[in-house]
């Protein structure tokens, strides 16, 4: 199993690479870094992001390996990715409207990986953060949960996770029934080695909405909220990571 990430020279890119290298360190995996040369981007702008990726990965002891390659994106990363067993494939996206952009293909083309679309708002977060959030409805994703607690492990910091459990509730007759679901990602989370009193379960009968979910994120100095597909639409999650000052993640999984 490796890490990958897709990097192209930019500013942006550079710092979605570096929650992979975090990620990487901690669950003990190598890293790899491709660029594809399509001829729309600047070769020696990605060579230079590698380096300085490299560098972070040696500082946290995490094997790092730079792929340039030709073609098709999307083609070179399917091939990629039968070729090795790929943990989660991360790649930043800076979509400001309702056009369509690039991380939407490599979610829709189904790579055999699970997709981390990370939006970066400020780079200055990446080197300390208070507040880790994991957004998921019902069900939570194990590979999200994985990264989650990663990051948190990494910045050694609180960690905070959102569920909507309508059917849940539903069937909850008392206060303990409620904390059913999410009692055994709490005791993974202190097997783990992270301190009980630092990470907090909310569990909710119906998804905030965006606007509540902006405020919520205030009040609890969240610095990254990670969203797993189905938390909530696409279109609300767009607006999420447009309306937020906060870097986020939107985590599809491969299998759903």
């Amino acid at each position: 199993m490796r890490i990958l990430t897709l990097i192209n020279g930019s500013l942006l890119s550079e710092a979605a690479s570096k929650l992979a290298v975090f990620y990487a360190a901690q669950v003990k995996l190598p890293l790899t870094a491709i660029f594809v040369d399509n001829g729309r981007e600047s070769v020696s702008r990605a060579s230079a992001s590698a380096k300085a990726l490299e560098k972070l990965a040696e500082q946290h002891e995490v094997q790092f390996e730079y792929l340039p390659l030709e073609g098709e994106v999307i083609t070179q990363l399917e091939h990629y990715c039968q070729l090795y067993a790929i943990d989660t494939l991360f790649c930043a996206t800076r979509h400001q409207s309702d056009a369509r952009f690039f991380s939407e293909q490599i979610v829709e083309a189904k790579i055999e990986t699970d997709v981390a679309v990370v939006k970066i708002k400020s780079i200055g977060q990446l080197e300390s953060c208070q507040q880790v959030m994991l957004v998921s409805n019902e069900q939570i994703n194990a590979h999200a949960y994985v990264l989650w607690l990663g990051l948190i492990k990494h910045w050694q910091t609180s960690g905070l996770l959102y569920l909507s459990q309508q059917s849940t509730f539903l069937n909850a007759h008392t206060h303990s029934g409620i904390k059913y679901q999410t009692a055994p990602f709490m005791q993974i989370a202190t097997l783990s080695g992270c301190d009980s009193d630092r990470i907090e379960a909310v569990n909710t009968l119906q998804p905030m909405s965006v606007e509540q979910m902006l405020h919520y994120q205030i009040e609890k100095s969240v610095n990254l909220a990670i969203y797993t597909e189905g938390s909530y639409s696409a279109k609300s999650l767009r607006k999420l990571g447009e309306s937020s000052g906060v870097n986020s993640i939107i985590f599809y999984p491969w299998i759903s």
